[in-house]
């Protein structure tokens, strides 16, 4: 049976974003939200940076295969995806680097029963008036760090660190906040995730009857030697220079991506 955070992995995915020839240009993360609208329909929604689902109007996700109700490991699909500049809802504010895109008909009517993925409900978005969270907390996140998976069994790589900042004030003024973690290019749009069972225990509060998992955010950038910000991203979209990363990496807070997710148009 799996664990939480395997069933989140299984929720995160290789963006390869692609030029006109098909070849690949960029790589960054993004990550499966669901949204229901009824008992009975639900929204598919790919969240991601905007410099990610932006860098071209065409990319590819590559999905472990299910077979006989089975999922194969290895076994994959590569699902290009094209026009997005259409179906793209990017949040309006420039300066706000989320955007989502809702893929609800691609993966249910054209690929039933084919695909092996997971989304990460709704309700799991953080509203940041958690009473348990605080600065110092432990937090995992997901993703392709410098384009790096198992790349035989198709998975991403999950990795851990530390709010940096406090997580109930806007770092410089934005909806973010900081890690200290090692963030590097391809960890764009990995979620950002909290255990807070885990943390209460820490400060010996004790309750395991619930486990509390919460979605914090998505991952933008990182910070660089020079203070400076940098989009994280491996591809020929960003310009790059010589720099080093000091270990630091910012964070869109999830009340961001319920903001856009709630702004969607809502088709059944």
């Amino acid at each position: 049976m799996a664990n939480i955070f395997e069933f989140l992995m299984y929720s995160t995915v290789r963006i390869e974003s692609l030029d006109a020839l098909k070849r690949t240009i960029a790589i960054g993360t993004g990550f499966f939200l669901e949204k229901k609208l009824d008992q009975e329909h639900s929204k598919v929604i790919l969240i991601s940076n905007k410099h990610v689902l932006e860098c071209s109007d065409s990319f590819a996700i590559t999905f472990n295969m299910i077979e006989n109700n089975e999922v194969i490991f290895g076994k994959v699909i590569k699902i290009p995806i094209s026009e997005i500049s259409k179906n793209l809802f990017a949040h309006p504010n420039p300066e706000i680097d989320v955007a989502a895109l809702d893929c609800t008909g691609l993966f249910t009517s054209l690929f039933p029963n084919m695909l092996f993925f997971k989304m990460i409900p709704y309700e799991m978005l953080a509203t940041f008036k958690e009473p348990e969270l605080n600065v110092c907390a432990n937090v995992n996140f997901i993703g392709y760090p410098d384009g790096r998976y198992d790349t035989k069994n198709n998975l991403p790589l999950i990795r851990s660190g530390i709010i940096s900042s406090h997580p109930k004030f806007d770092f410089n003024g934005l909806p973010q906040f900081v890690i200290d973690a090692q963030v590097f290019g391809g960890s764009s749009g990995s979620p950002v995730f909290i255990d807070f069972t885990f943390e209460n225990f820490k400060n010996n509060i004790i309750d395991i009857t619930d486990k509390k998992i919460k979605l914090l955010g998505i991952v933008t950038q990182t910070m660089i030697k020079d203070n400076l910000l940098k989009a994280v991203t491996k591809s020929n979209c960003q310009r790059y220079a010589t720099e080093e990363n000091i270990g630091l990496g910012v964070v869109f807070k999830s009340t961001i991506i319920k903001e856009l997710i709630d702004k969607m148009p809502i088709k059944l």
